[in-house]
């Protein structure tokens, strides 16, 4: 198999004939199910390797932090959706690709539109293989930032588990992680549409700068002053006057930890104020938050769980 013709696939710029003639090939061999995973597989280390952080000094409180280049490595997980062994018949919709990005981590990525995508820790991105020909529809399980390139003739839809956003070219942000009942879209430039999961009822419409949040199914829109949180995408976490628990359920989700908090009065702080390099960990964070607001913490032998006392 040509290798430049499984690249023109993994990017979404193969022809019909060449996606039935690849996805064949496929369905031939177990090797070359096998090779095809595999240079998958290093198509998208190689997309998705980050760059280095540029040098900088961020404070919280009174300690300064030095930027440091980022070393730690991406590692990209592309799954096809389903391959039938029996009676193959070609569905340019069925082919997925899906993005997932571990623990600690960022990715970016470009779509075949030319629509940027930044993923944040945790978070898992799938679209399908002819993205961007007849429709542009993303699936998000996490928090990503969109510069979404423009296109009125076909709308970018983002589903995630609670809410659908129909944009057609503009920046915004999303937090939305399974499980966790909780939607949030940050609007930066142009228009976007907020509807129910479904899509068939439109919530609000947010313009520059809105802020819009679903909560168990409470849902309100704010105007966000400052963009400052969204650094994330730059491997900076930044949190201004936020409270304790929202911090810590945040953490949970950038670190893949269990987080418990023994001592009540912690949640009551609500004015926690920092910046915070990704790569420094969770330990690192939550040893700097002691210094403004006292308490201890222990974690357990796995590393997937910490006790706050």
């Amino acid at each position: 198999m040509n290798k430049k013709l499984l690249y023109k696939y993994f990017q979404g710029i193969a022809s019909t004939e060449e996606e039935k003639y690849i996805l064949n090939w496929v369905e031939k061999s177990d090797e070359n199910r096998a090779l095809f995973l595999k240079e998958r597989m290093l198509f998208d280390i190689a997309l998705f390797s980050s760059k280095p952080a540029k040098k900088r000094s961020t404070v919280f409180s009174s300690q300064i932090f030095k930027w440091g280049m980022r070393s730690a490595a991406i590692f990209i997980f592309a799954l096809l959706s389903y391959f039938s062994l029996k009676d193959y018949q070609y569905s340019r919709v069925a082919q997925m690709q899906t993005v997932t990005v571990p623990p600690g981590q960022r990715a970016q990525i470009t779509l075949a539109d030319g629509t940027k995508v930044w993923l944040n820790s945790q978070s898992t991105m799938s679209y399908a293989a002819n993205f961007g020909r007849n429709e542009r529809n993303v699936q998000l399980d996490g928090e990503a930032y969109f510069e979404v390139a423009k296109n009125k003739k076909i709308p970018f839809y983002v589903h995630t588990e609670l809410n659908t956003v129909k944009v057609v070219g503009t920046c915004f942000n999303i937090c939305a992680y399974k499980g966790s009942n909780e939607f949030e879209a940050t609007l930066v430039e142009g228009i976007v549409d907020i509807y129910s999961a479904d899509g068939n009822n439109k919530i609000t419409r947010l313009q520059k700068d809105d802020f819009f949040s679903n909560n168990n199914g409470k849902c309100g829109k704010m105007a966000m002053p400052s963009h400052e949180y969204l650094r994330w995408k730059e491997g900076l976490y930044c949190f201004d006057d936020v409270p304790f628990s929202n911090i810590m359920s945040k953490l949970e989700k950038y670190y893949n930890v269990k987080i418990t908090v023994n001592n009540p009065q912690l949640l009551h702080y609500n004015g926690c104020t920092g910046k915070f390099r990704e790569q420094d960990g969770i330990e690192h964070i939550l040893r700097t938050i002691s210094k403004e607001h006292p308490f201890h913490f222990k974690t357990n032998a796995e590393k997937d769980s910490i006790i706050i006392y």
